[in-house]
């Protein structure tokens, strides 16, 4: 008798867990169509891979790092850009930056739920709207050594590759940001997007 308890409380473990990972892979499955969906339609970009098919010059595309994070290069044609200094793996980079909780559809200063940016966090300041009462977020650029983990994976794979002086948009799945925790005002198993300037690059 003990023993049948035992097996049908197993399978009753097993079937959580099993039915725990269906749900995890449906909701990174919508926000990975949410975003792709968002960059395609409000946005118009092409995926990166279908660039050279592409009948426009120059078309704006985004790049998916590992289905979990989605970049766009806003300044990507820019003249001289490729004499720019290249962010790679082990770079520091100062940035600035509005972070936004992304739920599909255009980030707003209602979603924003950390950023360096004065003109920002006066704007969240004067609407009563600052997520971070108890904190008081630096005006200045953010720091950031790449290959130490310092920030989100799915942001550090998608500044590698970026230029110095760089416009950037990075949009990532909750598997490569914060994943099931709370964070700030940040729900648990929330997309992100970060709107970025890169100030400056060294090695």
């Amino acid at each position: 008798m003990a023993m049948k308890r035992l097996f049908f409380t197993i399978m009753a473990v097993c079937a959580a867990l099993l039915c725990s990972c269906s749900n995890d892979e449906e909701m990174l499955t919508k926000q990975k169509d949410s975003i792709v969906k968002y960059l395609t339609s409000s946005r118009r970009l092409i995926d990166e891979q279908e660039v050279s098919s592409s009948l426009d010059e120059n078309p704006p595309f985004y790049t998916a790092f590992n289905n979990s994070s989605y970049r766009h290069i806003t300044n990507y044609y820019e003249q001289g850009r490729d004499e720019w200094m290249i962010v790679e793996p082990n770079s520091i980079i100062d940035i600035q930056f509005n972070a936004y909780i992304f739920s599909g559809s255009e980030p707003g200063m209602k979603d924003v739920y950390w950023s360096n940016i004065p003109e920002t966090i006066s704007a969240l300041e004067a609407n009563n709207r600052h997520q971070y009462d108890h904190l008081i977020w630096s005006k200045e650029p953010l720091t950031v050594r790449l290959g130490r983990g310092e920030v989100l994976k799915g942001l550090e794979d998608a500044l590698v590759g970026c230029r110095d002086q760089d416009s950037v948009q990075v949009y990532i799945t909750s598997q490569a940001a914060y994943g099931k925790h709370i964070i700030g005002s940040v729900p648990k198993n929330s997309s992100v997007a970060w709107y970025i300037k890169i100030l400056s690059v060294t090695r």
